[in-house]
């Protein structure tokens, strides 16, 4: 079987996913930036601790002096990571009008899964239809002769059941289905999703090819 190929559905969503991921880019820029300035900060205050363990007065005093600056540079960077943060937030509310409607755009509503059923369906029952009416009419061909013998009289006190053992039903293609229907309707929306229902077995027909 062919397997049929979706063309692209979500250019206009790309598209619009290209601009927003372009913005985040330069959002996530300066992130990395205050986060390695505030590495260098948290690395100078670790060493500003240190230092003073073993200071001068003189120097503890002006290492104090640099430890006070360095809380206040920490804290403005975290300001500003708190800002980027909500300039995310905004940048995400942005956008959502912009995805929803490229979002609507798409032709999804291309691929109809019920016209396939349908399509399947009835190949399905006209091909067996086919096959059933051949073998049907190839019994009706011989039965008049097997019947001549079937119901001979010495015959059916031999054979009591045999003359009614021939008849053109059984003679049918076989046909073995354990559950209500070939194809369920759950089984049709998972397979929408993309999904195949557990223990969904390859036609031997096509193991072969």
């Amino acid at each position: 079987m062919t397997r049929v190929k979706v063309k692209k559905l979500f250019t206009e969503t790309e598209k619009a996913l290209a601009d927003y991921k372009e913005q985040v880019k330069k959002l996530d820029e300066q992130e990395r930036e205050l986060n390695a300035e505030l590495s260098v900060i948290e690395e100078e205050m670790t060493n500003n601790v240190l230092s003073q363990e073993n200071a001068t007065v003189h120097e503890t005093v002006y290492l104090k002096i640099q430890a006070k600056e360095l809380v206040q540079r920490n804290e403005i960077i975290n300001v500003l990571l708190e800002e980027l943060a909500e300039e995310r937030s905004a940048l995400k509310l942005e956008f959502v009008p912009v995805l929803r409607e490229a979002l609507s755009k798409t032709s999804y509503h291309e691929y109809n899964a019920t016209e396939i059923a349908e399509r399947y369906r009835y190949m399905m029952l006209t091909e067996i239809a086919d096959i059933g009416g051949q073998m049907r009419e190839q019994f009706r061909e011989v039965a008049p002769d097997i019947r001549e013998v079937f119901q001979d009289e010495k015959v059916k006190e031999q054979y009591p059941r045999l003359a009614h053992s021939v008849e053109d039903d059984r003679y049918s293609p076989s046909f073995s289905w354990m559950t209500r229907s070939v194809v369920s309707k759950d089984e049709v929306f998972s397979a929408c999703k993309g999904w195949l229902p557990q223990g969904l077995k390859v036609p031997q027909e096509e193991e072969i090819q």
